[in-house]
């Protein structure tokens, strides 16, 4: 079994996207919603997954989320801009699994383990990921 990485550090990620924290992210208490924190996630992955060639208007398939772990580290506040780093963890024949992390100034927010499944948008059933597509994932 292959170890998982340590997505608390960013030397491990690729692809990077950025994202900033708006008044409406907050809690009654003045930190970033932990719901908020999962559209972070989500942003950044759609934009992996957009630059790879998925999420197109003529696709045939889309990509749901079927699994979400996030674990938070530390709190964030606004305002404040975040990077967020997603990388593959694996790929398999209609599913991918996606590590990703939020930090602040290097500092790690939250991490999340993502499964995604590709499914065709009109059978609304699990389709294997186009080799196209898989070929860009396993580079990301």
């Amino acid at each position: 079994m292959t170890a998982m990485p340590d997505l608390t550090s960013p030397d491990g990620y690729r692809f990077w996207w950025e994202e900033r924290v708006r008044f409406n992210d907050l809690d009654a208490l003045g930190h970033v919603n932990n719901n908020a924190i999962g559209v972070f996630f989500e942003q950044a992955r759609i934009a992996l997954l957009h630059g790879t060639g998925g999420f197109r208007e003529d696709d045939s398939w889309t990509v749901v989320l079927a699994r979400s772990v996030i674990d938070f580290k530390a709190e964030l506040l606004y305002p404040n801009t975040v990077r967020i780093g997603v990388r593959m963890l694996r790929v398999g024949t209609s599913s991918l699994t996606l590590g990703c992390g939020i930090f602040l100034d290097g500092r790690c927010i939250a991490t999340q383990e993502a499964v995604a499944v590709v499914v065709d948008r009109a059978a609304h059933r699990p389709t294997p990921i186009p080799e196209p597509l898989r070929a860009k994932l396993l580079e990301a």
